[in-house]
């Protein structure tokens, strides 16, 4: 009976999940948990001593959460920077205010993304988004590759005692406001072709290499 269910899941995943940007899924799985750590309160959202990254999802967007999980434990390998870390897979009907977590990744939902993003700052913890359209919801990072690898921040945001990144990160997102809404047609096809022709490291980590030699400074 489990592997009829694990099958029919399976089926309605291809059949309806949402239609994801690979390259977009690595960029943000290879920097949304690096930016955790620019947080200078992260101690305040350990779980048990360690980072708890969950992933939201809907249903039929299962199997792209389980891709998510394993591109990141394939390149962070269970810590980021000193600190262990844990995935959390959370269908979003089961996504409350008692769930774990540290930091969350919001995947491609229509409904209900005003109501985690206010969960996210109640508990006061960072919250990206697959979506940058749902920055005007309340979440509060997005990115997007346009020209070039663009990290998008809710300027709302900002505003909250429980979350106080470095520096060097406020210097070189882009800042929306909350009713900003992102034109999907900025035509970046030819930095996929470009961005395909590359390691796929390469694109990822070098927007974030001066941050994080700040951090190591400080």
């Amino acid at each position: 009976m489990k592997k009829i269910l694990f099958l029919y899941l399976t089926l309605v995943s291809i059949a309806f999940g949402y239609n994801y940007d690979d390259i977009m899924l690595k960029a943000q799985a290879s920097i949304f948990p690096k930016i955790i750590l620019l947080d200078k309160k992260i101690e305040d959202k350990l779980v048990d001593g360690k980072i708890v990254y969950t992933i939201v999802y809907d249903v039929t967007d299962h199997l792209t959460a389980l891709s998510i999980e394993k591109f990141i434990n394939k390149n962070f390998k269970g810590h980021l920077d000193t600190y262990e870390y844990k995935i959390n897979l959370v269908d979003y009907a089961s996504f409350s205010e008692n769930t774990e977590a540290s930091a969350i990744y919001v995947l491609n939902l229509k409904e209900h993304v005003g109501n985690i993003a206010d969960i996210a700052k109640e508990k006061g913890i960072i919250s990206f988004s697959y979506d940058v359209n749902n920055l005007r919801k309340g979440l509060m990072f997005s990115l997007v590759i346009e020209k070039s690898t663009v990290l998008y921040l809710e300027k709302e945001n900002l505003y909250t005692k429980k979350i106080d990144f470095v520096d060097a990160l406020l210097q070189m997102v882009r800042f929306v406001e909350k009713d900003y809404a992102y034109q999907e047609n900025m035509q970046y096809q030819e930095d996929i072709k470009y961005l395909n022709r590359l390691d796929t490291e390469r694109p990822y980590a070098g927007l974030f290499s001066n941050v994080f030699s700040y951090k190591n400074k400080n």
